[in-house]
């Protein structure tokens, strides 16, 4: 009986005892799943060891944007003919010419947009993904603003008159990730230049007045790759 009562008590500690054995070994018995290290460009070299993340050729020390290789898309969302054109109609035939780091990167639309001049209008044009070197944090965006093939004024901070100064130029910094953006606009009646002929009779004032716009959108960083 002596052995039976022993035999009774030793089951029951076991029993008793187990799940905090098991508690206090759970790691040795069934170690946890260690967290998968990050590789983002998929080369199999986990980011901590990668010196390029991103396989974009241009090392980590040296990339503004480690972890994309680095895109500008540019977005035109509206403009406005504010002065007329010509003495035979009131419409235009409207497009814009993006430049990215001195190269043409779209002419938008692809089609000529005919409006109404001194009239607000809502678009949505964007540039293809131009890919950028993620090595340097400033590129030089030039947009041109054409109507019925001439270069209208949408610089409004420069009162010349040469051709080169109605050219909105915006130095965009691409930051640290993909996402980063900067809105843009400009007007080029801000300049005053047409302020003179306030008072002339219309079809002189036509033929002399500067042609100004003005446009407005902006400039996103994205993943070119």
């Amino acid at each position: 009986m002596i052995l039976i009562f022993i035999g009774v008590i030793i089951i029951l500690i076991v029993i008793i005892a187990t799940p905090f054995i098991y508690k206090s070994y759970k790691e040795t018995f069934t170690p946890p799943n260690k967290p998968k290290l990050e590789d983002h460009d998929g080369d199999g070299l986990p980011d901590n060891i990668d010196p390029d993340d991103d396989n974009d050729g241009i090392p980590d020390a040296e990339d503004l944007v480690p972890y994309a290789d680095a895109g500008i898309k540019v977005y035109i969302t509206g403009f406005r003919i504010k002065t007329p054109l010509s003495l035979r109609n009131s419409t235009a035939s409207v497009y814009a010419k993006i430049f990215i780091d001195g190269e043409l990167a779209a002419t938008l639309p692809n089609t000529p947009y005919t409006v109404e001049v001194d009239k607000d209008y809502a678009v949505n044009w964007s540039t293809p993904i131009i890919n950028v070197d993620d090595g340097i944090g400033e590129h030089t965006i030039k947009i041109e603003l054409y109507g019925n093939k001439k270069l209208l004024d949408i610089n409004g901070e420069n009162a010349s008159k040469k051709d080169g100064e109605k050219i909105l130029i915006v130095n965009y910094y691409i930051g640290n990730e993909v996402g980063h953006e900067e809105r843009f606009s400009g007007d080029g009646s801000n300049d005053g230049n047409n302020k003179k002929w306030a008072f002339i009779p219309l079809r002189l004032k036509i033929l002399f007045m500067e042609k100004d716009a003005f446009i407005q959108g902006e400039i996103v960083t994205v993943n070119a790759g």
